[in-house]
């Protein structure tokens, strides 16, 4: 895929392509087989590439913005699987305790959703397309427990593995909540708007480039030497 092949570009180890609003899940690990962290992927793209603002940002190209996330109306928030928390969206990662090859330790299971959502910053609003969001928070509440796992947390998880320790986090994208967005930017007509013909500018996935999001608060301090997106496709 030409997504993965823009990543390995960053030096990133992750899978792209999960389509939303499913779960993203990776297939389960065997044990001591070493992690592909897709959260770590989304970081390093919004970490590595170009700013700007929505004002800055033209039709076709593609950036880094960073923003509010505004709940759209008419569209249901979801509910995180463990808190239960209302939400535009979630990221959970479950992880065992021992440490496998390459000192990484194994993932046994991660889902992240995410609804459509309106992306605010001081010069306007862009739409934030669910299909192909990429979505990462990785300094949620971590929690650490021993067999017998809590039966919310071990139906989450395959038989064989209801007996490992585990660590879990969820990190959840709240509505007000600041947050950071990278994608290609489209003028397109809502499906409301085409009798009177109001555009709207929507952030989305190509097949040369991902739409990730993250809160995590690190990502928000931004890299000295920053990435141009067409820098990327000269070296590919």
């Amino acid at each position: 895929m030409l997504v993965v092949i823009f990543l390995a570009m960053l030096g990133v180890v992750g899978v792209y392509g999960a389509a939303q609003v499913r779960a993203a899940r990776k297939a389960l690990p065997a044990p001591g087989e070493p992690l592909r962290d897709r959260g770590e992927a989304v970081r390093r793209v919004l970490k590595h590439i170009q700013r700007k603002t929505s004002k800055e940002l033209e039709d076709g190209t593609a950036a880094v913005i960073q923003g509010t996330a505004r709940a759209i109306p008419g569209v249901p928030l979801l509910r995180s699987p463990l808190m239960g928390i209302e939400c535009i969206g979630y990221h959970l990662d479950i992880r065992a305790t021992h440490l496998a090859i390459g000192f990484l330790v194994p993932q046994l299971r991660e889902e992240a959703r995410c609804v459509p959502f309106d992306l605010e910053d001081e010069h306007g609003t862009l739409r934030v397309s669910a299909d192909g969001l990429e979505l990462a928070i990785t300094d949620g509440p971590i929690g650490r427990w021993s067999p017998p796992l809590p039966p919310e947390i071990a139906a989450l998880l395959p038989p064989q593995y209801h007996y490992w320790p585990v660590t879990v986090e969820e990190g959840v994208l709240l509505p007000g909540a600041p947050v950071l967005v990278c994608g290609v930017a489209v003028t397109e007509l809502a499906a409301t708007d085409y009798r009177d013909g109001a555009p709207h500018r929507v952030l989305r996935s190509t097949s040369t480039f991902p739409l990730v999001a993250s809160s995590d608060a690190d990502l928000f301090r931004m890299t000295e030497r920053p990435i141009l997106p067409e820098e990327l496709r000269k070296r590919r």
